[in-house]
């Protein structure tokens, strides 16, 4: 393990490193299939794009990016944020992007999320975090499901997917109801 911040039974979550822009991890924000749900889809990106996105992060408290990495071979799996942190308020947004493909279909993005929960309540002391996503997406709404999140409200035919516009879906996980599913 390389600089673990929390550690599960499969994965690992660690700060990004400059080795990781070298990596894959640039080449996912490219690629159709991981990025089709994505709000910011669009356009290609770069390893300078890449870059930059890095040096954004390395000193801002106003979103914390991690590596997702296997325990078992310390391969960078894909990246989540605890974003829009707002400090005052203690709410963020959350999210996950699993990159490599042969880990999307098992239990990586749970236990990701687990982490990222437990980070966000016990660590940085959120209150409530916010999730999102278009509506014609099949992963996100299980996700967000197994962990109590409630929808909270939608943006109707907000995003463009598909030669389609469509619904915007946005839900919330409070501290109180995820310690209470958690019983802690």
């Amino acid at each position: 393990m390389k600089n673990p911040y929390a550690i599960g039974k499969t994965i690992y979550l660690r700060a990004p490193s400059a080795d990781d822009v070298e990596g894959n991890w640039y080449q996912w924000f490219s690629d159709p299939e991981i990025t089709q749900y994505l709000g910011d889809r669009f356009w290609p990106n770069t390893i300078e794009s890449q870059v930059a996105f890095y040096e954004s992060i390395k000193n801002t408290q106003e979103r914390l990016v991690l590596c997702i990495c296997s325990l078992e071979t310390d391969e960078h799996i894909g990246i989540c944020n605890l974003s829009c942190i707002k400090w005052i308020h203690r709410h963020a947004d959350v999210a996950l992007v699993i990159g490599e493909k042969k880990y999307r279909n098992g239990p990586v993005a749970i236990e990701t999320m687990s982490l990222l929960l437990d980070i966000a309540f016990n660590r940085l002391n959120m209150l409530n975090l916010r999730a999102s996503h278009i509506s014609t997406n099949p992963h996100t709404p299980l996700l967000v499901k197994i962990f109590g999140f409630q929808e909270v409200g939608r943006f109707k035919k907000f995003s463009y997917f598909r030669g389609e516009y469509v619904d915007l879906v946005f839900s919330q996980l409070s501290r109180n109801d995820w310690a209470t599913r958690n019983k802690r």
